[in-house]
C-alpha cells in the first residue's frame, strides 16, 4: 500500500515537472539598453504574460541588440529564431516600403494626431499588407520621439534655413524638410557630428531631444528649434511561426499585454521630452517654439507627389484624421 502511494506521488510529481518544462519561453529582442523606458516596459510585459497565461508562456528580454540589429531581427522573426521584436519602420520598409509613411515630414499636426494613427484605416491597410508579405503579426506602435533642429542662432522661418549647412542623414525621407527650406544638406557620420558642429563643418543638425542631450550637442549649439518635423515610432512584431503556435486565447492575452506595454513606454517618452525642454532651458539653451504652418506649406507638396512608396491618398487620409 505504502509503495503504491509513493509510486502515485512520483507519477504526479513527474507530471508537474513535465508540465512546467513545457512552458513556452518566448524571446523578445529590442535595441534599447536596460535603462530605457522601452526595456523597462518590455520587462513589465514579460511579468504580465507569465502571470496572465498562468505560466503557459514566459518572455526572456534581450536588450541592447543582443540578438542582432533590428534588420536582422525582422528577418529572424519570419524564421522563428526570435519570437517578439521591436523594429523600426525603416527596417520593415526594406520588405514593404509604404510602412514608413509615419516618417513623412510635417505630416502630424501634433502628438495626439500621431497617437491616433493606429486607429486609422490607413494603418490597418498598411500593416495588413506588411503582415501578408512578411508573415509577422503587427501588434502595436510605440512612440519614439520627434526630431528637432539645433543651431547657433534662431532658425524660426523657412527663409532662415536658406543656405545653412545642416547635417541630415543621407536618406531621402529625412532630406525632404531641409531641402524644401533651401538648407545645404551635408552628410556627416553620426559618430563625428559633435566635432563637426564644434569646428563649424556644419552649423545645424536635427535629432530627438534625448539624443541631443545624450550626445551633448547642446554643448556646441546654443539654440533648439522645436520643429517636430518628423515623428518616429517602432512596431512590436510577433513572428509568424510563433503566432501560429499560440492558441487563440494566448494570442489575445499576449497582444493585450504588449499593447499596454507600448502605451506605457509611449507615455514615459512623452513625459521625458516635456521634462527635457525645461532641462535644456535650465542649462542656458534657447529653446524656441515656432509657427510650424509655413514649414508645412513648403513641405506638403513634396510628400503628396508620386515619388514615394505610399500613395497620395494615404497622406490625405492621415491629414484628415481627427481634423474637425
Amino acid at each position: 500500500m505504502k509503495n503504491r502511494f509513493w509510486a502515485a506521488a512520483a507519477v504526479g510529481l513527474g507530471m508537474c515537472v513535465a508540465t512546467a518544462s513545457y512552458a513556452d519561453a518566448l524571446k523578445l529582442s529590442l535595441s534599447y539598453e536596460p535603462s530605457s523606458a522601452h526595456y523597462k516596459w518590455a520587462e513589465w510585459a514579460a511579468e504580465q504574460v507569465e502571470e496572465r497565461t498562468e505560466g503557459r508562456h514566459s518572455i526572456e528580454v534581450f536588450g541592447s541588440g543582443q540578438l542582432g540589429s533590428e534588420r536582422e531581427v525582422e528577418e529572424s522573426l519570419t524564421l522563428g529564431l526570435v519570437d517578439i521584436g521591436y523594429v523600426g519602420a525603416g527596417h520593415m520598409a526594406q520588405r514593404y516600403e509604404p510602412i514608413s509613411i509615419h516618417l513623412a515630414a510635417f505630416l502630424w499636426r501634433d502628438l495626439d494626431h500621431f497617437l491616433a494613427y493606429p486607429t486609422s484605416d490607413t494603418y490597418e491597410e498598411l500593416t495588413s499588407a506588411y503582415e501578408e508579405i512578411s508573415g509577422s503579426k503587427v501588434i502595436a506602435l510605440t512612440y519614439f520621439g520627434q526630431r528637432h533642429v539645433t543651431a547657433n542662432e534662431p532658425l524660426l522661418t523657412p527663409a532662415a534655413f536658406e543656405g545653412v549647412k545642416m547635417r541630415v542623414p543621407p536618406v531621402p525621407i529625412y532630406m525632404v524638410f531641409p531641402d524644401a527650406a533651401g538648407a545645404n544638406s551635408t552628410p556627416v557620420n553620426f559618430s563625428e557630428l559633435y566635432l563637426a558642429l564644434q569646428q563649424g563643418v556644419v552649423v545645424a543638425q536635427e535629432n530627438p531631444l534625448p539624443t541631443i542631450q545624450a550626445k551633448k550637442f547642446y554643448e556646441v549649439q546654443s539654440d533648439i528649434m522645436l520643429t517636430g518635423h518628423m515623428t518616429d515610432g517602432y512596431y512590436t512584431l510577433i513572428g509568424g511561426p510563433t503566432w501560429a503556435r499560440l492558441t487563440e486565447e494566448d494570442q489575445g492575452i499576449i497582444s493585450e499585454v504588449l499593447q499596454e506595454a507600448a502605451a506605457g513606454a509611449s507615455a514615459d517618452i512623452i513625459q521625458s521630452e516635456k521634462d527635457l525642454v525645461e532641462w535644456f532651458r535650465a542649462e542656458g539653451i534657447n529653446v524656441h517654439e515656432l509657427d510650424r504652418q509655413p514649414f508645412i506649406d513648403i513641405v506638403r507638396p513634396t510628400i503628396l507627389t508620386d515619388d514615394w512608396p505610399w500613395e497620395a491618398r494615404h497622406i490625405e487620409d492621415l491629414l484628415a484624421l481627427g481634423a474637425e
